[in-house]
């Protein structure tokens, strides 16, 4: 595969400043639920050169596989170098977040890229799910070929770079009550005058310090400077990866650059787990910080830090394990001049170089408080003297060990003959001393273990009796939901039956609502129907009204034609009586006969009296009153009578009203029968089936 080819979105970060501020606080965990992996980029050999067959410009991306494979840009980003270069060196730390749940299928990828072209020079690909937790790997990576085998070019290409893995919780090692040994490294105390260069720190933790010495003086590789773990792709082997259980050079950490030259300051935390034996205090087991130049790093052979500036040593005895324990807070203690040894390097006094350091045990598998410039200053000061006399004593084993590796087996009789005499007084005290070292040392772990033993029993009854009320509770809140749940369950049922009456009573209400809606249908269409039968009974109701009224008028004229007729009849008898009758046996006429001048005349053949027709007169006058009136309450009657002449000379116009007379009479007759056929009409309309339906329609 050509990697080279490919082009990067990610551009390089600002230079990295190695001026270390107060406030820079290395953090060892990571958030719940994720893990960090942190790459320390320090170099790289023989790089490829860019198309065209320019020098490379390089900085290094890191990032996930899946963000690889969604083309997400990194923000874990080195510093381009000064210059370009096929041997560049950076000394930057990035870190990648990734999903705890994630970590067996995602890998960490590392790019070399060119910083003009953007181009894609080597590309690496490490599983995590190989690395051991809080575990500092220092890998050379080897370029990938096409055909999967290294010829002459690649390689000598190799890319040097420490990679961490860093868990949410440090674990705690079986039958050990502590999980780590913190150490913090503040810088040196007085300004250098010989120090051209910022100095970078090896900080290791080993159990036997005279066999770590010895194992340097031997040449030893996995005790000098930082061991180097070949990691060969494009399929690196799981064996790589492996940690040995126990190891006697300890697991080295590289520190920052520290700067500047003259005074350097790292304020760099590290991290010793108690797999690594950190933990374990005895009277051979030391803190060695090993100070390197970092323009050292720079060429193919710097990698192996064969010769360091200086060395510190902080002996780990058990003495010291106490002490620390006695702080209040925490578990630590501060140095604050620790010598640096076996260097050339000079403060401005011409005196041997200091550090200030700080260390502290961590007991809890999430602590919440690591050392930082601020915290570490309230940590109690160890004594100077006792420090002087654990270094000295650690010096004066140093030296009897190395005397006695390499003494020759060829040395002269003389000389053992010389201290043949002072041999067994002096072997008898060393080995009463060291039994006597060895019964105090035995006193103080029975102390310290049976401190332990009581300090266990208390948290292992406060956690069963923590545990019992959680039981407890737990039984509790799970009684309570149980309620909870019947009761709910009660109420759902009474829920659904209650809605289920609603249901069916909708349902009522609704059948109920239509059958309403139907009879109102019908009753509207009956109404509908019943309008021109109402409107027939009103027109029939008034012509009832009329024919009463008319009815009344007609036996009102009655009345009063009878009236007239017994008037005209007395009228008659009273002037039969008064005038005598000549003509005897004659019979008598209804009505007189006229005469010529237009009066009535009697039996006789003579003129009427005056008066009488004044009667007559008078009568008819009110006669047409009764008319007039009569007219008006009943319109179908109309009585027109002409007009009487003012003087009635002849008797023709009598005979004339007399005439009128009859012809209201016939009329009286007619009315009578239109009345008769009327009431008949008012009988059937007065019928029970007809009242009904006039009930219906009012209604």
């Amino acid at each position: 595969m050509d990697q080279t080819k490919q082009k990067v979105a990610e551009g390089p970060e600002d230079p990295l400043d190695t001026t270390q501020t107060v406030e820079s606080v290395i953090s060892h965990l990571s958030p719940s639920n994720k893990e960090i992996i942190t790459v320390t980029l320090h170099g790289a050999t023989n790089l490829p050169a860019c198309k065209g067959g320019s020098e490379p410009w390089p900085y290094v991306v890191v990032k996930t596989t899946s963000e690889e494979a969604k083309n997400q840009n990194s923000k874990a980003v080195t510093s381009v170098t000064s210059e370009p270069s096929k041997a560049p060196t950076w000394g930057d730390t990035v870190t990648l977040e990734v999903q705890a749940e994630d970590v067996g299928q995602e890998d960490v990828i590392i790019k070399v890229v060119d910083n003009r072209k953007k181009e894609e020079l080597l590309f690496y690909q490490i599983p995590i799910k190989y690395l051991h937790v809080f575990h500092p790997y220092h890998f050379e990576l080897v370029k990938p070929t096409e055909t999967g085998k290294a010829d002459e070019v690649t390689a000598k290409t190799q890319l040097y770079a420490t990679v961490v893995r860093k868990g949410s919780f440090i674990p705690r090692q079986a039958g050990c009550n502590l999980t780590a040994l913190e150490v913090f490294l503040r810088g040196i105390n007085e300004p250098l005058s010989n120090n051209p260069s910022p100095m970078v720190v090896i900080a290791r933790v080993v159990p036997n310090y005279k066999e770590f010495k010895v194992s340097q003086m031997n040449k030893d590789p996995a005790s000098l400077g930082l061991p180097i773990t070949p990691l060969s792709f494009p399929i690196p082997s799981v064996i790589n990866f492996d940690v040995p259980q126990v190891n006697k050079n300890g697991c080295p950490q590289l520190s920052k650059p520290g700067g500047p030259p003259e005074l350097p300051l790292w304020n760099q935390s590290f991290l010793f787990q108690g797999r690594d034996g950190a933990t374990s205090f005895s009277e051979d087991a030391a803190l060695v910080l090993e100070y390197y130049s970092s323009a050292s790093m720079k060429g193919g052979e710097s990698w192996t830090f064969s010769k360091p500036l200086g060395v510190s040593v902080l002996p780990l005895k058990s003495c010291l394990y106490r002490r620390m324990l006695r702080g209040k807070g925490l578990n630590g203690l501060r140095i604050e001049r620790l010598p640096i040894t076996d260097t050339k390097l000079k403060t401005i006094s011409g005196e041997a170089p200091t550090v200030d350091l700080s260390f502290q045990l961590l007991s809890s598998e999430r602590p919440e408080n690591f050392l930082t410039p601020n915290n570490s200053k309230a940590l109690p000061i160890l004594d100077p003297q006792i420090l002087d006399e654990k270094l000295s004593f650690s010096h004066e084993s140093l030296s009897k060990a190395t005397v006695s590796s390499t003494m020759n087996s060829s040395t002269s009789t003389r000389q053992e003959a010389e201290e043949e005499p002072h041999s067994p007084r002096t072997s008898r005290e060393m080995e009463i001393k060291s039994y006597q070292r060895a019964i105090q040392t035995m006193a103080e772990d029975i102390l310290l273990l049976r401190k332990q033993a009581i300090v266990l029993r208390a948290e292992n009854h406060a956690l069963r009796s923590h545990l019992t009320q959680e039981e407890m509770e737990e039984e509790q809140d799970n009684a309570d939901k149980t309620q909870k749940l019947v009761s709910m369950k009660q109420k759902l049922l009474l829920s659904k039956l209650d809605m289920k009456k609603l249901r069916d009573k909708v349902q009522h209400l609704q059948n109920e609502l239509i059958q309403k809606n139907d009879r109102e249908k019908e009753l509207l269409l009956l109404y509908q129907a019943q309008q021109p039968q109402a409107a027939l009974l009103k027109q029939l109701q008034d012509k009832l009204r009329k024919m009463q009224a008319l009815e009344e008028t007609v036996k009102h004229q009655e009345k009063v034609i009878e009236k007239m007729e017994r008037m005209l009849k007395d009228k008659l008898q009273e002037r039969n009586e008064t005038l005598p009758n000549n003509l005897q046996g004659k019979p008598s006429m209804a009505f007189p006969k006229l005469s010529a001048s237009g009066l009535p005349q009697g039996p006789t053949g003579e003129n009427l009296p005056f008066d009488l027709y004044s009667v007559l007169l008078a009568e008819n006058s009110r006669l047409r009153a009764e008319l007039d009136k009569s007219h008006h309450q009943s319109a179908p009657i109309i009585l027109q009578q002409q007009a009487l002449p003012d003087l009635l000379a002849n008797t023709s116009d009598k005979i004339n009203l007399l005439a009128k007379l009859e012809q209201a009479q016939s009329r009286i007759l007619s009315l009578e029968s239109q009345n008769t056929e009327e009431k008949d009409k008012q009988e059937k309309l007065q019928s029970p089936e007809f009242l009904k339906l006039s009930e219906r329609s009012q209604t």
